[in-house]
């Protein structure tokens, strides 16, 4: 009798986790048909889509409208846009929220157009797909979930649209991240996370921030953003001293070395008279800046800046 009931029990698990493999299967092929859908959409001119090619029924236009609205030949290029971004993040939101999300590889699970960035602690993670403004400015629509014990939650992240001076703002940037590294100090782990946005034909943003968990969300510890005309790298981070480096050319968008966090701050000048840093045609001269900031147990702090004023010939 025991024998039998534990091959009854047995088969019931197997039936039970072959049902949430299936599951799993067909929420992640859901989600690459609609990566796939978007792929196809232009943003660029004036474009039209049918909602059979789109793969909408009429729920998913009621939904997206927030309307009753009868069944069209074709939706214009950026509703599509819109309303496949809604069912892209719908569907990866059902794949996380799956008991089975934390067995897989969810650099390799999506189409390629679903960017995937993790922290080396596998734990947090960044998505993110082109936003399709049609502009030059390259914004990317970005979800961030955190790996808590055995499941997946959410964290919030800055509306690209919206000022960023909010009651309640949230920690993390709207345009994702490129990179996220991970350390340990007195118990607690530390996220840092360093990306870019191009905002306009030859405008550059790099940002990184510094951010730790805590019982229910993430907290902000430290951020850094600097605008130039460069697309080079200008923000680095070494793991083994735990110190942020920044290196940069001043521009018209960035006319002075500036190495502090606080958004208000006075660009430092390191003592230098305006007068004597520009050239024959009163324009300011190019100047070569650095900043250091080192963690020091709750944040970083500035420990060394340096500027020197660029030749021509250099």
């Amino acid at each position: 009798m025991k024998k039998l009931l534990f091959i009854i029990c047995l088969s019931v698990y197997s039936l039970s986790a072959s049902a949430q493999t299936k599951s799993l299967k067909k929420s992640i092929q859901t989600l690459n048909t609609y990566l796939t859908v978007y792929d196809s959409l232009r943003s660029h001119g004036e474009h039209y889509y049918t909602p059979k090619f789109l793969k909408l029924t009429r729920e998913d236009l009621i939904k997206e409208f927030d309307e009753p609205v009868k069944i069209t030949d074709s939706l214009g290029n950026f509703d599509a846009i819109g309303i496949i971004q809604s069912k892209i993040e719908e569907s990866l939101k059902q794949v996380l929220a799956h008991k089975k999300a934390v067995t897989l590889d969810l650099t390799t699970a999506f189409n390629d157009n679903l960017a995937v960035v993790k922290s080396d602690d596998n734990k947090l993670y960044n998505f993110s797909i082109d936003g399709k403004a049609g502009g030059s400015y390259q914004f990317r629509e970005s979800w961030m979930f955190y790996l808590n014990e055995d499941h997946f939650i959410e964290s919030r992240v800055y509306d690209v649209w919206k000022a960023r001076e909010q009651q309640d703002p949230a920690v993390f940037e709207g345009n994702g991240y490129n990179d996220i590294r991970s350390f340990t100090h007195s118990g607690t782990t530390y996220y840092v996370l360093i990306g870019n946005v191009r905002t306009c034909g030859a405008c550059y943003v790099d940002y990184v921030s510094l951010v730790h968990f805590e019982t229910k969300d993430f907290v902000l510890d430290f951020e850094y953003t600097i605008d130039s005309r460069f697309y080079d790298q200008k923000i680095f981070f070494d793991k083994a001293s735990k110190s942020l480096s920044v290196f940069y050319i001043t521009d018209d968008l960035s006319e002075d070395c500036f190495c502090s966090n606080e958004e208000y701050n006075t660009y430092w000048t390191g003592g230098t008279s305006n007068d004597g840093e520009r050239d024959a045609d009163g324009q300011l001269k190019p100047k070569s800046c650095s900043c250091l900031f080192e963690f020091n147990g709750k944040t970083f702090k500035l420990s060394k800046r340096c500027m020197e004023i660029m030749n021509e010939d250099d």
